[in-house]
């Protein structure tokens, strides 16, 4: 489960930003914090702000940072680091990026996090506080120095001088059969960024849960029926192309066909509605092409079940750039009622989007400090903060008795653009 994650000198953020998802000590929606020992922690967040505030370099953010941990040990000597840093000032460009998260795995809290520029990795440290102990610190490095618990990291003794300058060390000794570094590397993997504007890369999930009836596709069937989206029904299915068609076609486009069908990714996905009389009683049954038949919100709604159930089913974190694109209110709503019910979300997943779906802010579903905003200062650097830290102009918390959506189009909390 993500406890926080802190970003400096990215993209849009010059200055160091920490997101965070553990719960403050208000009392709305208490049964849908997730008590994790002596953590509270949210099942969900969203935010808001204007167009280029910043929402999406958080999240690219996030992905930067295991995008560099998963591709560290194939980087030759003279590759590059994805180094993006905050390009409007004369400094920052020879400034380090910075990214630290923490997150709980297991029985432990663990802090990881690394300096970098182009070229190098200019510091990294990962500490571990397990459950009723302090904080131990299992390494640190300044550039080439690295400096190892024997106790607490024992696998990571030995390796100081193995890993390049623009490779990060829990990556090497994870790659050389270390315990603790490759458990601490599977907790990325269980943390899914999607966009909510281009299914590519998870639609074939979807497809693969219902077309291999894995575990969620029931669920994710009653959940298409409480929408009410018009079709009864979703299956997927293996196309059977006739053996004289494979033989008649040209040898490119065979050998294609031939390939997809034996990875299994050649399938019909289908909805089934029903057919009426004129007294509007049902007399049958119609498939259709889903892709040819229904509208691009079904469509989405459809494709982000795999990894909305996925996530829901597994404990794992699923985060969302744009998740109302194409969905009527409603439908985001649901999705959002998903991850706060504690009889749904059984195993501490947790959910994180952007959105402008002013819909949502409505405290009667969520929590106040489940409400983020991203706005830019003066100098166009992004800056992030959550409703329950708001104070207005006479330095009182924001109460949970306000009408937030009204505030939030008047410009109550900033975070809006400014027209005309």
């Amino acid at each position: 489960m993500l406890v926080n994650f802190t970003v400096k000198n990215y993209r849009s953020f010059k200055q160091e930003r920490t997101f965070s998802m553990e719960a403050s000590s208000i009392k709305e929606h208490k049964a849908s914090v997730i008590s994790k020992n002596k953590y509270n922690l949210l099942p969900l967040s969203i935010f808001y702000g204007a167009n280029s505030s910043g929402k999406s370099n958080l999240i690219k953010a996030i992905n930067t940072m295991r995008f560099t941990i998963e591709h560290s040990v194939r980087l030759n000597v003279s590759d590059t680091l994805p180094y993006d840093p905050f390009a409007l000032d004369e400094d920052s460009n020879s400034q380090p990026t910075s990214f630290e998260i923490q997150f709980i795995k297991g029985e432990a809290l663990y802090r990881y996090g690394f300096e970098y520029n182009d070229t190098t990795i200019i510091s990294e440290w990962l500490y571990e506080k397990r459950f009723g102990e302090r904080e131990y610190k299992l390494f640190v490095r300044s550039r080439d120095a690295i400096a190892v618990s024997s106790t607490r990291f024992p696998e990571g003794k030995g390796k100081e001088d193995l890993t390049n300058s623009n490779r990060l060390f829990l990556s090497l000794v994870a790659q050389l059969k270390g315990e603790k570094s490759n458990s601490i590397m599977s907790w990325f993997g269980q943390c899914n960024l999607l966009s909510g504007i281009d299914s590519d890369g998870y639609e074939n999930f979807t497809i693969k849960m219902f077309l291999e009836h894995l575990e969620g596709a029931d669920e994710a069937q009653d959940f298409f029926n409480t929408l009410q989206l018009g079709f009864s029904n979703y299956s997927v299915e293996k196309v059977n192309i006739p053996k004289e068609v494979l033989e008649k076609a040209p040898d490119p486009i065979k050998a294609e066909l031939e390939k997809g069908l034996a990875e299994g990714k050649i399938v019909e996905s289908t909805t089934t509605h029903n057919i009426y009389n004129e007294l509007g009683q049902v007399i049958g049954k119609r498939n259709f092409h889903k892709d040819e038949m229904e509208s691009e919100g079904t469509k989405k709604v459809i494709e982000l079940s795999g990894p909305i159930f996925n996530t829901l089913n597994k404990g794992k974190i699923l985060i969302i750039d744009e998740l109302d694109a194409k969905l009527h209110p409603l439908l985001t709503r649901n999705i959002v009622l998903l991850f706060m019910d504690p009889e749904k979300n059984k195993h501490g997943a947790q959910l994180i989007f952007a959105t402008h779906d002013t819909n949502l802010l409505d405290l009667d579903i969520i929590r106040r400090d489940q409400i983020w905003f991203a706005e830019k200062d003066q100098v166009e650097s992004t800056d992030i903060y959550s409703l329950v830290e708001f104070k207005d102009e006479e330095g009182k918390k924001i109460r949970n008795d306000r009408d937030i959506k009204s505030d939030y189009i008047r410009g109550r909390y900033g975070a809006i653009p400014f027209i005309g």
